[in-house]
């Protein structure tokens, strides 16, 4: 559902700032330093719980205060939705939905949100595990199947290592190598499926970018293997992993690397064509959450256009000519004017922010 309201306590730089956004595009403005981003970020956290600019959700407490809290309200034409998200520096997180309390994975999937940021950066330039957090974030997105047992995968596959590190009896690891192959071959063969899916969605949106002389493409590791056969991969790993106090097999290991134009972009992308990347992945991976799940995802746009060339900005806004919500951070309105973008229409609106 789209955002409709949102009020922010104690973060970041916000001592209270209160929101309430349009259907269609909406400019916050402003100088650096005066909290633009942070808007995304609580917008993001709302939407599944964790922020896309840290690990440690305390260090966005406003310095000298202990703790902070957003509030958001969703709506669509048949429903309303309220969520609060609060922590503080020494206490748990709190999250609730219209007055119920609730966990991380309840906020899944609820209230999709695709953010575009030099964060997220890290999906061309970064590790292979940077790519796999990137998917596994996707895909739970759109399949509580998907994120129940990753879930269970991660949560056995935390006890395995325990055991490694403790150079338990090999008789021990068989009840959790049983239930690891079980949650493995699961999360394998989903992530097969929607890897066909997504690698489809960007080949369409490669396609229809620009002049069309740029494809970005996906090589994956899809798996095949059934229970019995990653059973047989884990104890014939036992050995390696007593040394290294690691489970070397499972989907925790999978390799997948984006293509510029039949190169791997991670070893041979320029700066300009790991923005260009970025662009066309955050635009096929909308088109994926909007397939799935039949709604579309709200458009967090971080200094889009310090990131692009008028012709590359373009041609994004040629691609986002939607019916979706878009809310964008930006230093000033006057770029909005060369991409077509009115701000007298009632669908669009701006925000001001002072530092």
């Amino acid at each position: 559902m789209p955002i409709h309201s949102i009020q922010m306590v104690s973060f970041r730089n916000h001592e209270k700032l209160e929101m309430e956004f349009s259907a269609g595009i909406n400019i916050i403005w402003g100088e650096n330093g005066s909290g633009k981003t942070a808007v995304l970020e609580a917008i993001h956290l709302l939407s599944i719980g964790k922020s896309f600019r840290t690990n440690r959700t305390s260090e966005i407490i406003k310095h000298e205060n202990d703790i902070f809290r957003v509030e958001g309200v969703f709506l669509s034409k048949t429903k309303k939705s309220s969520l609060l998200f609060s922590q503080g520096k020494n206490r748990r997180r709190k999250i609730k939905i219209n007055g119920s309390d609730v966990g991380i994975k309840d906020l899944i999937g609820k209230n999709p949100v695709i953010i575009l940021s030099p964060e997220e950066q890290s999906i061309t330039k970064g590790n292979p595990g940077n790519r796999r957090n990137y998917f596994d974030k996707l895909y739970s997105t759109t399949s509580g199947s998907y994120f129940e047992n990753l879930s269970g995968y991660f949560r056995t596959l935390k006890h395995r290592n325990a055991l490694l590190k403790e150079k338990r009896n090999r008789l021990c690891f068989d009840p959790w190598d049983e239930t690891l192959a079980e949650f493995g071959t699961k999360v394998w063969n989903e992530r097969k499926e929607k890897n066909k899916d997504f690698i489809d969605c960007l080949s369409t949106v490669s396609a229809s970018y620009g002049d069309g002389s740029i494809m970005i493409s996906l090589k994956t590791e899809d798996r095949g293997f059934n229970k019995n056969q990653m059973l047989t991969m884990l104890r014939g790993s036992h050995q390696k992993d007593l040394i290294t106090k690691q489970t070397s097999v499972g989907p925790h290991r999978d390799k997948t690397n984006f293509l510029f134009n039949d190169k791997k972009l991670r070893t041979f992308g320029s700066q300009g064509e790991h923005k260009i990347a970025l662009v066309i992945i955050k635009l096929a991976e909308y088109m994926f959450i909007k397939k799935k799940t039949g709604a579309a995802p709200t458009l967090l746009l971080d200094d889009l256009f310090a990131k692009l060339d008028l012709k590359r900005s373009d041609a994004v806004f040629e691609l986002l000519k939607k019916k979706t919500q878009t809310i964008i951070t930006n230093t000033d309105l006057f770029n909005l004017k060369n991409h077509g973008i009115d701000l007298g229409a009632t669908e669009n609106q701006s925000f001001h922010l002072e530092r």
